[in-house]
């Protein structure tokens, strides 16, 4: 048991040090084998037929950003500290530095229809969909954000990229009410429907 979300995200980070870069401490991981985690949002069945994604900035979702991107889908990105807001509608590769510099400046108002994918990290989730951030509370701003600007519905898919050792049965003791539950889990090794998608769909 752990006693608080900062416990479960240090023992996250001492746990993934030596298969992450750079070192995770106080960041989302970036870890080996993201790549194959990433290219796993491929095998979603609405992937194909959806058009409109979100991710966040985190490094870890970058081969994520380029799948995207190479599939000719449109991507709406945050940049860090949610300082900006950009979109994407052709392929470059997805960095912050390139995002920043190529993305199109947008007004979230000014933007039509709803997401179907809302894509970030974690430093730990859980099967019932529980996700822990890295403490800054971005990750749940985006999400409200975008959703009090009608970008986010209930068919949008949430999806977190994670190593399989950031995945846990249940920790939903150490959560609070404005916690957002994710619907899908993609590891290196597994796509995991989560019990919250369960429920919701």
């Amino acid at each position: 048991m752990f006693s608080s979300k900062e416990h479960l995200r240090n023992y996250i980070w001492e746990k993934l040090n030596g298969i992450c870069f750079p070192r995770p401490h106080g960041r989302i991981p970036n870890f080996f084998g993201a790549w194959r985690a990433c290219s796993k949002i491929r095998n979603l069945d609405t992937y194909n037929s959806s058009n409109f994604f979100f991710s966040a900035p985190d490094g870890v979702l970058f081969r994520l950003r380029e799948i995207i991107l190479e599939d000719g889908k449109s991507l709406l990105v945050a940049l860090p500290k949610m300082s900006e807001f950009r979109l994407l509608d052709k392929y470059i590769k997805p960095s912050i530095r390139i995002m920043a510099k190529f993305g199109k400046h947008v007004k979230l108002s000014d933007l039509d229809g709803t997401l179907d994918f809302f894509v970030q990290g974690c430093v730990a989730v859980d099967l019932l969909g529980n996700r822990i951030g890295k403490g800054s509370g971005f990750g749940d701003k985006e999400y409200k954000i975008l959703r009090e600007n009608k970008l986010i519905n209930d068919n949008t898919l949430y999806v977190v990229v994670a190593h399989d050792v950031q995945v846990f049965d249940d920790f939903s003791y150490l959560c609070e009410g404005h916690d957002v539950k994710v619907d899908v889990i993609l590891t290196p090794t597994r796509i995991i429907w989560t019990e919250n998608y369960k429920e919701r769909f």
